[in-house]
């Protein structure tokens, strides 16, 4: 009998590949999946206001459009019930309470990268498989472009770092926001912190215009930040997740930090480092061990923090960012300050229950794959082109909350971060004296 063989561009071969694909980026150990959780039901929100728990992870996704027509989805909001009891044989009639909701809609499109294998002297001169190799590499690329989305939007801003693991190009790119498919949202005002909180003589800014190198990230500053934000009107819904004993009692939060901060934060804590590594060990160890409690991470005051790896939303002296004010969601363009040669601020960011949707719609031309791949035969069948294309969407959940525009469960921090080993750097534990 003879062997089974498929034809380059065949339709058999564009499924397989597709559904290759797509299996390969969604069980990369990636940022989006290790916060990954299914879309929640009826029953859930139900379930929360009533004050039960419910099953809560900060990316949700929803897979409505793989099997509907649409460029967007909708997700609602429905607000608790906060009104004073009607007591004894007083009239309730006309005291009813209000039922508020706020909608947020995220809207998808096609996204797509191709790779040429070269003509057949290429093939000639090689031993390596190359369908093979760009399979595996235009499954990087797409597990890349989906987590800077993810990223992207959750800091509220691409910054400026333009390592070569980018592929989401920076703001001021021609496409950028194409790209990123949903609009950019700066931090709204109620979730957006500056590491200057804490230490002798220094006051919080309430703009980027203020930060100065004594607003390193420490335990201190996360210690303030956190209590500043769990107590506030709209606090940070916890995450929960399967089998954490803990979480009826100490509720989890996650803050991503960058390399530099993590370095930093290292650096100036002493001996209370292995305090709060030993903490984030204890937390979730034995057989059921969740993977974001594995690799590098600390907890610290309720949150589990943890180092971005490769990634750095950053934005060097001079650069701008937005920013919106206490008063209105229009943003406004800032400039960092650059009080030194190697001034630079990198932006961490604390994340909650529900705080990012990612939605998937269908590639129509072959059914309910989310990814597709495909190949073509071009130069007069002398060279082989190979393409893979994703129909997907990423926003952070906004909503009204009490009145106020609030990022649903993310907050950021911004902080001095220069260089690994400038004089900026070694010098910031004298900067930090009495933060810890």
């Amino acid at each position: 009998m003879s062997g089974y063989q498929v034809n380059v561009g065949s339709a058999l071969d564009a499924k397989v590949y597709g559904a290759a694909v797509f299996a390969g980026v969604q069980q990369q150990k990636s940022f989006m999946n290790l916060l990954s959780g299914e879309a929640p039901k009826i029953g859930d929100a139900a379930s929360k206001l009533k004050g039960q728990s419910s099953p809560d992870m900060p990316i949700v996704k929803i897979m409505d459009l793989t099997s509907k027509s649409g460029d967007r989805v909708s997700v609602d909001l429905f607000n608790i019930f906060s009104g004073k009891p009607v007591m004894g044989d007083k009239r309730i009639e006309g005291k009813g309470m209000t039922a508020t909701t706020s909608s947020a809609d995220i809207y998808i499109n096609r996204s797509r990268g191709m790779a040429d294998t070269g003509g057949k002297m290429t093939q000639q001169r090689t031993v390596h498989n190359l369908r093979t190799i760009i399979q595996a590499g235009l499954e990087g690329w797409a597990g890349r472009l989906e987590d800077q989305r993810c990223l992207i939007q959750l800091a509220g801003a691409r910054g400026y770092q333009a390592t070569a693991d980018w592929v989401v190009p920076v703001s001021t790119d021609p496409d950028f926001s194409d790209i990123v498919v949903n609009t950019v949202q700066a931090p709204t005002y109620n979730r957006r912190f500056f590491a200057m909180y804490t230490g002798t003589g220094v006051t919080p800014p309430t703009s980027i215009t203020g930060i100065t190198n004594a607003g390193a990230l420490t335990l201190s500053e996360i210690d303030a930040i956190g209590s500043l934000l769990f107590e506030s009107n709209v606090p940070l819904q916890n995450i929960k997740l399967k089998d954490d004993e803990y979480e009826w009692n100490e509720p989890l939060y996650v803050m991503f930090v960058t390399e530099r901060q993590w370095a930093i934060l290292k650096k100036v804590s002493g001996a209370l480092w292995q305090s709060a590594l030993s903490t984030a060990i204890k937390r979730f160890d034995g057989t059921k061990r969740h993977p974001l409690f594995m690799g590098d991470s600390i907890m610290w005051n309720g949150i589990l923090v943890k180092k971005l790896s490769r990634y750095a939303i950053r934005f060097p002296g001079g650069s701008t960012m937005m920013e919106n004010n206490a008063t209105s969601t229009a943003e406004s363009a800032v400039t960092v300050p650059s009080t030194t040669s190697g001034f630079s601020v990198d932006r961490a960011f604390i994340i909650g229950a529900q705080a990012l949707i990612k939605a998937y719609g269908k590639e129509g031309s072959q059914g309910s794959n989310i990814f597709a791949w495909n190949e073509e035969l071009v130069d007069h069948k002398s060279a082989v082109e190979i393409s893979l294309a994703m129909t997907e969407g990423t926003a952070k959940t906004r909503f009204t909350i009490n009145g106020q525009i609030t990022d649903h469960g993310v907050a950021v921090i911004d902080s001095y971060a220069p260089a690994v080993g400038t004089t900026e750097f070694n010098s910031i534990v004298t900067a930090s004296a009495g933060k810890y």
